[in-house]
């Protein structure tokens, strides 16, 4: 079954022994995995076994955890990430071995793909993933729709804007989804419940750091390793909350990425068109694109889900070292000239 983040809630009475997530829209990807978790909860699924697909992930760890039985028995959820979105050979013949073998009130394995194509949905294992279970694309929402999409979230937490405030808000958060729900979070916890004028936001809006998460991420683009760690470290003594910063960074090294796979082929004005990259951003990720090599990108995406686990408490580690080991390595690095 195929179903939209907005139609999900509905589907998730029964246990499925299978769930896909993915897309490249972080908040909502995030928000679904949440809810799906939540549903199993309440199912008295409650243990949670977590995998990610890297470079160093063996496929035998998916058929051997979903043999292995749990303690007293216990139905368990089985979470595995890829961070590419594409599991290979081997992988799809792990994912289709592990649906085969899969009973009614055994495990269920919960599959999150952070990079995501149109094109995925029509491979083998994506359809057997949908015929047994349920596939929830989430995709990035266009700037016409931001508005909309702020307005139902604003009235879903009890907020009643001004209309001046949609368009203004939409602006500000400059096409992030994830930006956009921390302003309305602020907004609720500033003023409560209720009516919600154009003065009100932009006073909240105005007390953010300037050195905020997005702003790292130009510096780094740029090059700029001394306003990057500035930035990091400013974020650290302010109490920044790792998950967000992380899933901030991996956003936006998701579109660096399609920006630099889809400009092999494409003009760049029509990539930018399509990633819904905002004409302030474009010198930067095109300078971005000419200064780190794809392979670069990648491997940085792969290390931010072992810096998400670190923020969630899933493995041990120091969260902000890390971060600044990363921008070190993306930030230092010379222009390669690669052509847009």
């Amino acid at each position: 079954m195929k179903l939209y983040p907005d139609r999900l809630q509905a589907a998730l009475q029964q246990a499925r022994p299978v769930y896909l997530v993915a897309g490249p829209e972080i908040l909502l990807r995030e928000e679904a995995v949440d809810c799906i978790r939540a549903a199993l909860r309440k199912q008295g699924i409650g243990q949670r076994e977590l995998m990610t697909a890297d470079r160093s992930f063996s496929w035998d760890q998916l058929s051997s955890s979903g043999t292995t039985m749990s303690l007293f028995a216990e139905r368990r959820l089985l979470e595995l990430r890829l961070p590419t979105g594409k599991p290979g050979v081997a992988g799809a013949k792990a994912i289709g071995q592990w649906l085969q073998q899969a009973q009614p009130d055994a495990d269920v394995l919960l599959l999150i793909a952070e990079q995501w194509a149109i094109a995925n949905e029509k491979t083998a294992w994506v359809k057997r993933v949908e015929q047994a279970g349920i596939y929830v694309p989430v995709w990035n929402i266009k700037s016409a729709q931001l508005p909309a999409w702020i307005e139902r979230r604003m009235h879903a937490r009890g907020l009643q804007p001004e209309r001046e405030v949609l368009p203004w808000l939409a602006a500000r958060v400059d096409g992030s989804l994830l930006a956009a729900a921390q302003e309305i979070d602020k907004l609720l916890l500033a003023n409560g419940t209720g009516p919600v004028t154009l003065e009100q936001v932009r006073e909240a809006v105005s007390d953010s750091s300037e050195y905020d998460a997005f702003k790292l991420c130009a510096a780094v683009w740029i090059g700029n390793l001394g306003l990057s760690m500035r930035i990091a470290a400013r974020l650290q003594t302010q109490g920044a909350v790792p998950p967000v910063l992380v899933a901030t960074l991996q956003n936006e090294l998701q579109t660096l990425a399609s920006f630099m796979r889809l400009t092999r082929t494409t003009g760049v004005a029509e990539v930018c068109r399509q990633l819904r990259v905002w004409d302030s951003k474009q010198p930067i990720i095109i300078r971005a694109s000419k200064r780190l090599s794809l392979m670069q990108v990648e491997a940085a995406m792969i290390e931010l889900a072992m810096l998400d686990r670190i923020a969630k408490g899933q493995q041990y580690g120091d969260f902000w070292l890390q971060l600044e080991r990363l921008l070190l390595r993306l930030a230092a690095t010379p222009t390669t000239h690669r052509a847009a």
